[in-house]
């Protein structure tokens, strides 16, 4: 039974080989054998990093009876969510339904078709409230199943029939068109998340989860000066500041948690996945230089907020970069290239158990004999908040930022406290190399490395990238495998069009950064096998060419979802990543049909965004950041001359350009004698007069 799971490529799968329960992988070999025994399926969903799923692992699945009754009455099957995102999304849909909500550990039981007729998230060893536990649940469903067997199927018809129609509406969103120019629609979508900001941070009650791609298009709309200026930059800034000092980051070493369970972003949940610190890390630099550039319009007291936040998200994105190579790489292929890992688990030992952010909370005591190190602390400054599922432990965070006298003695508490964490078993990492995650980090990486002159991190990228496309790219097939394990990927388990997607983007980044062909040459591999992901009669972006039998039974045609989640949609990813190959190509004087052809697909994947930008414009945000690309007047920038202090600022501002999507390349025309800086912005093959001053630049720059 082990050997199943032992030599899986899911850190998740190998972590429960060690059962009775007979478990087998997702794939036909597990249903075929619910169809010749006759018997259900019951679908176990989670991944690595998961605390519930080690919660249920231990109180469940280690319990040689509940082997037992799953091992007589069930097949049972242990899904990595992260490894199949099909399956979790399709039996995510499932519960949502049947339960009105949805998590992971996810619980499914299913015919031997695949079609779902039960569901339900965690189920306890014990009878908890109204919460049956496990063992009633697989006893109620083997008795119904045995005695009411119509009644399944019939549940699973009528279930499975929504599930399509609800896949259907997901593509049907795309047909939707906005009555409101795209400017327009873009300062609706503002004016939705400046009114909806709250003033503990972000746009919704607890669960606290980072807002990251509606930041980063709300960002790049803070213009240069004026009374509209300062309220977009507090709505941006009020979240920002609430991330960067609560519990959402680490603030000892690096990146950031998955979200925040309290109002007041103090506790996190402790799970650190790779696609957040990607997004988080692009926010970060890119919000350190705008806020940086707003700070030179802005007096007073905005000024000084904004001077702050500028070097503390300056901090956080190096911090996180920091994490990101010195946690999160890999061997992945050869000659010592490293790519990043999916994520870092929530528990970690203490006393004996596997405790949920054991690694990162301190008790009353060790926080007070770090405290006795230094000089009095000012008051006010930290923030201290226990956590309810581990009582007598604390998560530390700043109430405010710490001025220049302040920060000396911060840094010493973080010294200290960093001297007792290293004493600690560190959480379990998830060594599964996912290509889309990939491709989002190495784009940050570029990103961040560009605008914080910090080149060691383009390194990283680009080892990043050359170990990735290594591993997953099979030349022969031009596929892309989703994952890969010890530097062997499963070419049998293609990725998604969001694996595709994203890591075009990075790629992208990395030639924009370096200059480098091949890059680009692999970016248009990508996207050529990208583009038999549309589906050829609707233009629906589908998540997969082609589904399995058992999803597609429960699902629209594989339709992808084109709202923002943890990660953008696919099609919107999609959509970027069309674009900015398209802008490229302009400034390059390489464009063509081709690239036309691109930018109106990128049009008509992100044109729906411009309809919902009134109503929920954070789920559409990465789409709306497309059409912002789209629809500038102003898609690249060419630049010559310059007075040597001008230079260091108009690099930063260039730099600032290729993060927000526009292209910047030196100018043809040889520059003035007397070094007269010369700007001039285009779009397509249509200039406009230069311009010889950064303010006017920036102006441009503030408004796309």
């Amino acid at each position: 039974m082990a050997q199943r799971l032992s030599g899986s490529s899911s850190q998740y799968l190998r972590q429960h080989a060690h059962q009775l329960v007979d478990w087998f992988p997702y794939g036909d070999q597990a249903f075929e054998q619910a169809r010749l025994r006759d018997v259900p399926v019951m679908l176990s969903i989670g991944y690595s990093a998961c605390h519930w799923c080690h919660v249920m692992s231990h109180e469940s699945f280690d319990d040689p009876a509940i082997a037992q009754l799953l091992n007589e009455h069930f097949v049972a099957i242990k899904v990595d969510r992260e490894e199949h995102p099909l399956v979790d999304d399709t039996y995510m849909m499932a519960t949502q339904a049947l339960t009105g909500a949805g998590g992971w550990p996810m619980t499914i039981f299913a015919l031997p078709d695949g079609r779902a007729f039960h569901a339900g998230t965690y189920y306890p060893a014990a009878p908890r409230g109204k919460t049956p536990s496990f063992t009633q649940v697989l006893n109620a469903v083997s008795e119904a199943w045995e005695s009411k067997r119509e009644g399944l199927t019939e549940q699973a018809d009528m279930l499975a029939g929504h599930l399509a129609e609800l896949g259907s509406r997901q593509g049907a969103l795309l047909s939707l068109h906005s009555a409101l120019p795209a400017q327009q629609a873009q300062e609706a979508a503002i004016a939705h998340w400046v009114s909806a900001t709250r003033p503990e941070g972000g746009t919704t009650p607890a669960p606290k989860f980072p807002p990251t791609w509606a930041l980063k298009t709300l960002w790049r709309s803070v213009p240069a000066g004026g009374s509209r200026s300062d309220e977009v930059f507090n709505a941006a800034a009020t979240t920002l500041e609430a991330m960067l000092r609560g519990g959402l980051q680490d603030h000892l070493g690096g990146g950031f948690a998955r979200y925040c369970v309290d109002e007041q972003w103090s506790v996190p949940h402790f799970e650190k996945m790779l696609y957040d610190n990607a997004g988080l890390l692009s926010l970060c630099a890119r919000s350190a230089v705008l806020a940086g550039e707003y700070a030179r319009s802005a007096t007073g007291a905005q000024q000084q907020r904004a001077e702050a936040l500028a070097a503390a998200a300056r901090s956080a994105a190096l911090d996180t970069a920091g994490f990101l190579r010195r946690e999160m790489r890999v061997a992945a292929h050869g000659a010592g290239r490293q790519a990043l890992a999916s994520s870092l688990d929530a528990d970690s030992p203490r006393g004996g158990q596997s405790i949920e952010g054991a690694y990162y909370t301190f008790s009353r005591a060790e926080l007070n004999a770090a405290l006795d190190e230094l000089d009095a602390l000012p008051p006010n400054l930290l923030r201290l908040a226990e956590v309810a599922e581990d009582p007598g432990h604390y998560c530390l965070s700043l109430a405010r930022f710490p001025n220049a006298g302040e920060e000396r003695l911060w840094e010493r508490l973080k010294q200290e406290l960093g001297l007792v964490r290293a004493q600690r078993q560190r959480p379990g990492r998830d060594d599964k190399v996912i290509a889309g995650w990939n491709g989002l980090a190495i784009e940050a990486l570029c990103e961040a490395g560009a605008l914080l002159d910090a080149p060691e991190l383009l390194e990283t990228a680009e080892d990043a990238a050359e170990a990735v496309w290594q591993a997953h790219w099979d030349p022969a097939t031009r596929r892309l495998a989703r994952v890969s394990f010890d530097g062997k990927a499963e070419h049998s388990n293609e990725g998604t069009l969001q694996d595709y997607a994203a890591l075009a983007l990075g790629l992208l980044a990395l030639d924009s950064a370096q200059e480098r062909g091949w890059w680009t040459a692999r970016a248009d591999a990508l996207l050529e096998r990208a583009a038999d992901f549309i589906d050829p009669e609707t233009g629906v972006p589908r998540d997969a060419v082609q589904l399995d039998a058992r999803l597609s039974a429960q699902r629209a045609a594989g339709a992808a979802t084109v709202l923002d989640d943890a990660i953008p949609a696919a099609g919107a990813l999609y959509a970027m990543a069309l674009a900015r190959r398209a802008v490229s190509a302009m400034a390059d004087g390489t464009w063509n049909e081709a690239q036309a052809a691109g930018l109106e697909r990128a049009r008509g994947l992100t044109a729906h965004a411009l309809a919902l930008a009134t109503e929920v414009p954070t789920q559409v945000a990465t789409a709306l950041e497309v059409q912002a690309v789209l629809n500038s007047p102003v898609q690249y920038v060419t630049v010559g001359g310059g007075q040597p202090e001008q230079l260091a600022r108009l690099r930063r501002l260039c730099r600032l350009c290729r993060s927000l999507g526009l292209e910047v390349r030196a100018a043809k025309d040889p520059a003035d004698p007397a070094g007269m800086l010369r700007i001039q912005g285009c779009r397509e093959e249509l200039c406009q007069a230069p311009v010889d001053s950064l303010e006017r630049f920036v102006q441009t720059l503030y408004k796309h």
